[in-house]
């Protein structure tokens, strides 16, 4: 037997090397492609809370941003944008809002913290003695966390009222620059300006402010601000921290209806100043309220007449100094100035007098880091930051003014962006203009519907989250009240951001040519994405977030935070015992629990698989057809056989065992072209997956061969009986009345090739219609739900390579059938060619064949693959239907193409000697 099926082979050695070639291109090209279906896939898990929706479904944050704890427990820290400053790339955030499936993509890029220092007047008119000159001392005393931390020393400033005028003494920055009144009795000015210091900002001196105050001139000759004239008034210095926030204007306000906030003023520009402001202006948007808990206790001391003489007679300040602190008075003023005071007084003096104070100095600070305790409590670390750091080296001789607070217990590291001091007298350094205010609580509005509150892991939705007591003694200490934040910036709670600018305008925070230590190559800190077409946590809508955050991931390698279904979550916090006479307290905070979890993984594009797969279908068919034509031609042989004494058995190992050998071969073959094609394409194929295309090719071959070689095993002692050309096997032949009618009945009476043809268009024509209605219609991409499970398809490359391969392979199998239809149908040929048909007629008669084929074949695939993409979007957009066409006209044309190229070979068919007749 080994014998024969070698003798057969050599002999229909050009038909074996086609079926050969045939089979091993087609599980070439099912390795390569295998070698593409596994990718990174982002997977949602975990349970979804019945919280309201958020206002924006992904949280994107920088790479490596998440800390071991967030991951490990799919947390989100509270209010961690206080920490995180840049990270992500402009150019990011633009491939971000390209993305199909975003609807609103919101930058926030932190930029820092800016100290803004203002005056309060106290009023001590009528503390005055008439005609005469008097020196007043003002005790401030700063007390937060519910009164428990209280800053000691105090501070202790000092004002010299006088009823002359007061005038500037030399100039600024100079030596001996200071006040003093217009009849000076003394060399020295009364009210010196005090020298650049290395003491740390917190000492006495340190924060001693000194004022001449004339009731001819006001404050320092400046005239009199929010007093009448005539008055005078002992000043107390109220420094705020604000965290500056930069947001694109557009899509803050479609995604948190900022603008809808905005109470006094206007909203933000998208670009540039403000217009009629000199100098490089930055537009900002400040908070209604302060959001911080601090309150000063004031008491003015009247001191007495010896020490004001001492004063007015320009006593050096390394004297006075030590005076004023053992100096003790009558005490004529007391006042409480609390925070939310000094803002408002602040913001009327942004609004209504136009102050744009410049900002030659901000800061940035770093995330807190934890130590968690065996009960799963989380301890904060304290860190210590210099002195130094608070340093500004044009506007202020120094130190800058810093709140009292921050004097307290750091957790959190502080690093300076001071201004060059090249840019001093350049109109380079920001100014801050405040253009309106915006109250937070205007934010709950959301599209979720009227009134939903607002969930905002990155920033607490604009809003303080207190940090509640967790036991007794902490609920005795804070007397059952939250913990608030002050207005230490490196301590444990921070307030969210209090102003907003724009990315244009924050620009100039991150020019490196003005501020030291800056860099403006990944300025923003979050984007915050909603989802087109989500509604809320069903299947559908978390299989939308989930293709869309996995976009994110793969084209920007940032992380990715999905935060539908998210709710709040209380974690404990042992915060140590503070340096200003809080004690050590257990508090509970509101992180966020993400609702899913995101987690990378490799995983397999099921529909790109089935793509591929359809290459290994054409290829069956191509070869059943062959194995088919195989099986009969041989006819006589087997019939000889048969006739002495070959079981059926004994043939349909003969013949099954010629078509292992080919598919051995074709499978071999196709392993070694798959490794060198996908070291040359980069493809991702081993030895071990090439190899696989050995039994891959084996099954094909022995599975497309089973039906024909099953039934050319019948044992028969006659070849094919003889037919009767002019009989239909479906009764007489009607009378032919054209090409088409012809063309028609040849494929009729070869229903099972023919459906072979058609069957191999079908699947072409099917993956190229889903594909390209994925394209058109959707956008690359669609969603939707198939018996209750969320199905995605996603166009990519490589399945428009499958599809093209499994089209030319299905235009292979097309000509193959036309050519054994016209091997079979070869003295039908040569009698049309005897009675007078040309060789075009001819041709055309085979290429009908092949349209015929083609439409079939085509308008069914496309029927499938309509059917296909419209089940999984619950819908047919009427854009379906131009790619339908597409591949109806597209499958027609390939088959009509393989049919003619087929019917090269009529010349040789059709070349015979002439019909005799009797």
């Amino acid at each position: 037997m080994i014998h024969l099926l070698l003798v057969r082979l050599r002999a229909n050695r050009l038909r074996v090397a086609a079926l050969v070639l045939g089979i091993a291109a087609a599980t070439t090209s099912f390795v390569v492609l295998t070698g593409q279906v596994a990718e990174q896939r982002l997977q949602l898990r975990g349970r979804i809370a019945a919280q309201p929706r958020p206002s924006y479904d992904i949280l994107v944050r920088p790479a490596g941003s998440r800390t071991a704890l967030e991951e490990s427990q799919g947390l989100v820290r509270a209010n961690f944008l206080s920490g995180q400053f840049g990270g992500i790339t402009l150019e990011q955030w633009h491939r971000i809002q390209q993305l199909d499936g975003v609807q609103v993509a919101a930058p926030i890029a932190m930029v820092g913290y800016l100290l803004q220092t203002m005056e309060i007047p106290i009023d001590i008119t009528d503390k005055l003695t008439a005609g005469q000159e008097q020196l007043f001392t003002t005790w401030i005393t700063r007390s937060t966390a519910r009164g428990l931390s209280t800053f000691s020393p105090p501070v202790i400033d000092y004002t010299y009222v006088s009823p002359v005028p007061v005038k500037q003494v030399g100039e600024l920055g100079e030596p001996g620059f200071g006040y003093d009144f217009a009849d000076p009795r003394g060399r020295l000015p009364a009210c010196p300006s005090r020298p650049a210091s290395d003491a740390s900002p917190f000492s006495v001196h340190g924060q001693r402010l000194g004022t001449c105050w004339s009731l001819a001139n006001g404050d320092s000759g400046g005239g009199f601000d929010g007093l009448p004239a005539g008055h005078a008034a002992v000043t107390v210095r109220w420094t705020f921290p604000f965290l500056l926030a930069a947001i694109d204007p557009e899509q803050e306000a479609a995604l948190a209806g900022l603008d809808r906030a905005v109470t006094r003023g206007s909203y933000l520009p998208e670009r540039g100043g403000v217009p009629g402001v000199q100098g490089r202006n930055v537009p900002v948007l400040m908070a209604e309220h302060a959001g911080v808990e601090d309150s000063d206790e004031v008491s003015v001391q009247l001191l007495d007449a010896k020490l004001t003489a001492m004063v007015r007679d320009g006593l050096p300040l390394r004297q006075l100094d030590p005076l004023l602190d053992r100096a003790r008075g009558r005490v004529v003023a007391h006042a409480t100035i609390t925070a939310e005071q000094a803002y408002q007084l602040l913001l009327d003096n942004r609004l209504f007098k136009r102050q744009a104070p410049m900002v030659d100095s901000y800061w940035t600070s770093g995330p807190v880091s934890y130590r968690t305790r065996p009960d799963g409590t989380l301890q904060p670390q304290p860190v210590t930051n210099p002195a130094s750091v608070w340093r500004a080296p044009i506007r202020y001789a120094g130190n800058v003014t810093v709140p009292p607070d921050a004097a307290d217990t750091a957790f959190r590291t502080l690093r300076r962006h001071p201004a060059l001091q090249a840019q001093e007298t350049r109109d380079a350094i920001p100014r801050v203009v405040t253009v309106g205010t915006f109250d937070e609580s205007r934010l709950a509005a959301l599209p979720g519907g009227p009134g939903a509150p607002s969930l905002d892991p990155a920033l607490g939705d604009y809003r303080t989250e207190p940090l509640a007591p967790a036991d007794g003694h902490s609920r005795e200490e804070l007397h059952d009240q939250p913990l608030l934040p002050d207005s230490n910036i490196a301590g444990y709670l921070l307030p969210p951001p209090t102003m907003f600018t724009s990315l244009d305008a924050a620009a100039a925070f991150t020019d490196s040519a003005v501020f030291d230590n800056v860099s403006d190559a990944a300025p923003i800190s979050a984007v915050k994405v909603r989802v087109a077409g989500v509604r809320g946590t069903d299947p559908v809508s978390r299989e939308r977030v989930r293709l869309a955050a996995e976009a994110i991931a793969r084209s920007t390698g940032l992380a990715v935070d999905v935060t539908v279904g998210s709710s709040p979550t209380e974690r404990h916090i042992a915060l140590p015992a503070g340096s200003a006479g809080r004690p050590e307290l257990l508090l509970t905070e509101r992180w966020q629990r993400k609702g899913v979890v995101v987690t990378v993984l490799r995983a397999v594009d099921r529909k790109s698989l089935l793509l591929f797969a359809l290459v290994l279908v054409v290829c069956g068919v191509f070869t059943a057809n062959a194995a088919g034509a195989a099986a009969r031609s041989p006819r006589l042989e087997l019939s000889t056989l048969s006739c002495l004494g070959w079981t059926r058995g004994q043939l349909m190992r003969l013949l099954l065992g010629e078509m292992a050998v080919i598919g051995t071969g074709a499978g071999l073959l196709g392993a070694l072209v798959a490794l060198v094609a996908a070291r040359s394409l980069g493809a991702p194929v081993t030895t071990g997956r090439a190899l696989v295309a050995v039994p891959a090719a084996l099954a094909i071959t022995l599975l497309a061969a089973a039906w024909p070689v099953w039934r050319a095993s019948v044992p028969a002692p006659l070849p094919y009986p003889a037919t009767d050309r002019g009989q239909s096997r479906h009764g007489a032949a009607p009378p032919v009345r054209g090409l088409v009618q012809l063309a028609y009945r040849n494929l009729r009476d070869e229903p099972a090739r023919t459906g072979l043809g058609m069957l191999a268009i079908c699947v072409g024509s099917a993956g190229l219609t889903a594909l390209l209605a994925i394209r058109v219609a959707f956008r690359g991409s669609v969603v939707g739900s198939v018996l209750g499970d969320a199905i995605w398809l996603h166009a990519r490359r490589v399945d428009y390579l499958a599809v093209l391969i499994t089209l030319l392979l299905a235009a292979v199998a097309v000509a193959d059938v036309s050519y054994l239809n016209m091997r079979e149908r070869r003295e039908d040929l040569v009698l049309l060619r005897a009675v007078g048909w040309t060789a075009g007629q001819l041709v055309r008669l085979i290429g009908t064949e092949g349209l015929l084929i083609g439409a079939v074949g085509s308008v069914a695939g496309a029927g499938v693959g309509l059917a296909t993409t419209a089940a999984v979007a619950g819908s047919v957009p009427g854009s379906l239907w131009l790619p339908a066409a597409f591949t109806v006209l597209a499958g027609t044309l390939i088959s009509g193409l393989a049919t003619l190229l087929a019917a090269l070979s009529l010349p040789l068919l059709v070349r015979t000697p002439a019909l005799t007749t009797d």
